[in-house]
């Protein structure tokens, strides 16, 4: 910190300032009868407010006013802060540091009759990537956040920050997890914080809500619009048995839908035991917000389904599981329903057993006939696949089955002793 002392000394910028900087600053303090121009203040004074290191308002104490077009104030020997009274919304530069309103000034004396030099030491903040852009792996925006404090760039060279500056982030209009506050203890590059920001927009102007030691303001946050895959669900039956349906929907970053202003190609690549169910090629309509595909099984283990829609790109994945379940329940209906023919009036007297195998054999045919939508039950393929729909099929068909086995076996008997 740096002793700032009165008249026409030389000012040490390497020597830190005393460990009373935090106590209010007096009117004992000032530079008797000395005013000077604070240059880089461009707010209304109204709406200003002139605090000390400490947080006491020293407004009146230093008496800002605006004289021939420039601030001036009465001087003080110790650092004190401007800033506005209402935070500012700030939109970042493109290229280069954004510099945010506000900072903490120290007026060094005059050497030799020349004017009283104010040195600024200010907030700078910048976000890359900018845009933010979606990353898929942790469902959320990804950025990062850098702040700095700098000094006017007429100041002298080893200058030090007065005062290490406290920053705290908050949100409006997203998401985040919680930053902790910080603090910046020099002025510099090397003193840079770098904050890692991963969020979700809510609304399209999302705003980080800096405040700080020397400037309190809100920073609009861009987010890229993104790509979404939404499949009808994610656990299929494996071996070809079952089939879903996956949407995919361009949305912008607060995840509302977002209309195409003329057709837009859907690029679809399937990894995995598994393929697409049709061959034409998948579009979104001008003025529409999705277009859906259907995929099916064909083996087990996992399905990566990558879509593109110009420079947006969306994952998502399928699990193919053995079709226990279904498969159980179409072997036990394909059993009772050929062991229900044995009583069955006037049916002749046959081996339980091979009613029973017979039903089970026919029972299953039926299940896989089913699930692929060739069944004469005309159950939906969904239907079918699922614990009671394969039971009920198994029933049906088993019984159904038998009958039609005895059948033939009977006229090859009768045709046999002709």
């Amino acid at each position: 910190m740096h002793a700032v002392n009165p008249g026409n000394a030389a000012v040490d910028t390497t020597t830190r300032i005393n460990p009373d900087v935090m106590s209010a600053i007096t009117k004992k303090e000032l530079v008797r009868d000395q005013r000077f121009v604070l240059k880089g203040w461009k707010s209304d004074l109204k709406g200003t407010r002139v605090i000390d290191l400490a947080g006491n308002d020293i407004s009146g104490l230093l008496a800002p006013k605006i004289e021939n077009g420039v601030v001036t104030m009465a001087q003080p020997i110790r650092p004190f802060i401007m800033k506005s009274r209402v935070p500012q919304t700030v939109a970042l530069n493109a290229q280069t540091d954004t510099v945010l309103p506000g900072g903490m000034i120290m007026a060094l004396p005059a050497d030799h009759g020349s004017p009283v030099k104010a040195i600024w030491f200010r907030l700078f903040c910048s976000i890359s990537p900018r845009p933010a852009p979606w990353n898929e792996n942790e469902n959320s925006y990804v950025t990062e956040i850098k702040f700095t404090v700098r000094p006017t760039e007429d100041s002298p060279e080893r200058i030090n920050l007065p005062h290490p500056v406290t920053v705290s982030l908050e949100f409006d209009g997203m998401t985040a997890k919680d930053i902790p506050t910080f603090t910046i203890e020099q002025a510099g590059l090397e003193h840079q914080k770098v904050i890692p920001l991963h969020f979700l927009p809510s609304t399209m102007q999302p705003k980080l809500m800096v405040r700080s030691t020397v400037s309190d303001s809100d920073l609009t946050i861009e987010a890229l619009p993104r790509l979404e895959l939404r499949p009808a669900r994610t656990v299929v039956l494996g071996f070809g048995l079952e089939t879903v349906a996956i949407a995919v929907a361009p949305v912008r970053a607060d995840g509302q839908p977002q209309t195409t202003a003329s057709p837009a190609n859907v690029d679809v690549q399937v990894r995995g035991a598994a393929r697409r169910e049709s061959t034409e090629d998948v579009v979104i309509p001008a003025g529409g917000a999705h277009a859906e595909f259907v995929v099916r099984s064909s083996g087990l283990g996992k399905i990566t389904v990558q879509t593109t829609v110009g420079a947006l790109t969306a994952t998502t994945e399928l699990n193919q599981r053995f079709p226990t379940g279904p498969l159980i329940a179409a072997l036990l209906g394909g059993a009772l329903g050929g062991l229900a023919r044995r009583w069955v009036k006037g049916a002749r007297k046959r081996s339980a057993t091979r009613n029973v195998l017979e039903g089970v054999v026919v029972g299953l045919v039926a299940f896989v006939a089913a699930v692929l939508g060739v069944g004469y039950l005309h159950l939906p393929a969904a239907i079918a696949a699922t614990e009671a729909g394969a039971f009920l099929t198994g029933v049906l068909c088993g019984f159904a089955g038998v009958t039609v086995f005895s059948a033939i076996t009977e006229r090859l008997k009768t045709g046999s002793e002709k």
